[in-house]
């Protein structure tokens, strides 16, 4: 059983008791957290036990993009079939809940976490940049696996959400340029996941990509949250070693190919 969840205090109440420290549980506490469901371009669902009645899980719609977090209690077949009629142009979860999806292009990846401090052997300028100036960045050093979204659908989000204090944004400068940023996509009391790193390629070789993300990963572990990455499957994987994260589990994200 699916049900419109239309108290976004309830629901974020549900998903804690559920498991806080799941990062998907992050991902719809975060958006729910800035959005609220009055709110025409975002949706929230809490997934129950037909029998028991008792939650096993969330849903949380922003446009067309879906985040689901889901238990081994979740009834998946319900949620396939629900993700079918919703008209998703994307769905992510986590990889160990295969759903049937019909039409539906499917990519996956780990999922990192850190939980402890490590030491920062440079004083190097930190910063929270001109949102202006952190996408140019970050759309200069898009690769294969990640396409930055538009400008403007870009600053009203991070705009939203860094005055509503639900994200964190964060520049290194080498002398007056950005030469690297990092942010946090989802915050909730208990976690946060770290995307969006990026480094001008002319400021690459220089640590400038570890730094940030030790730095911001420290600032969130000092506050007691776990830190996740959702890593591409082939990218970056020494760059996030060297940083100690270890595998907690792995993502899948389902595109609609039409």
């Amino acid at each position: 059983m699916i049900l419109t969840a239309d108290n976004y205090e309830e629901l974020i109440s549900t998903i804690e008791s559920l498991d806080a420290l799941d990062p998907f549980a992050c991902r719809i506490i975060s958006l729910c957290t800035s959005y609220q469901p009055v709110l025409p371009f975002v949706d929230y669902w809490t997934v129950f036990d037909d029998k028991t009645k008792n939650p096993t899980g969330a849903i949380a719609r922003n446009g067309t993009d879906f985040i689901l977090f889901l238990t081994d209690k979740s009834d998946i077949n319900e949620v396939s079939s629900f993700m079918r009629v919703a008209g998703a142009a994307s769905v992510i979860c986590s990889n160990k809940y295969n759903l049937d999806l019909f039409g539906y292009e499917k990519s996956q990846g780990p999922i990192l976490v850190r939980k402890e401090e490590l030491s920062e052997s440079d004083n190097l300028r930190i910063d929270t940049p001109q949102i202006k100036e952190a996408y140019e960045l970050i759309a200069k050093a898009a690769d294969k696996y990640f396409t930055p979204p538009k400008f403007e659908d870009f600053y009203v989000d991070i705009n939203h959400k860094l005055r509503h204090g639900t994200m964190r944004l964060l520049g290194l400068y080498d002398g007056n340029d950005l030469a690297s940023v990092a942010m946090t996509v989802a915050e909730s009391r208990q976690g946060a996941v770290i995307g969006a790193v990026a480094c001008l390629p002319k400021f690459r070789n220089k640590g400038y990509g570890t730094y940030i993300v030790n730095h911001l990963t420290n600032i969130l572990v000092k506050e007691g949250k776990r830190v996740f990455v959702h890593r591409a499957e082939q990218a970056n994987k020494a760059f996030y070693d060297y940083l100690k994260f270890k595998c907690f589990d792995s993502w899948s994200e389902y595109h609609f190919k039409g």
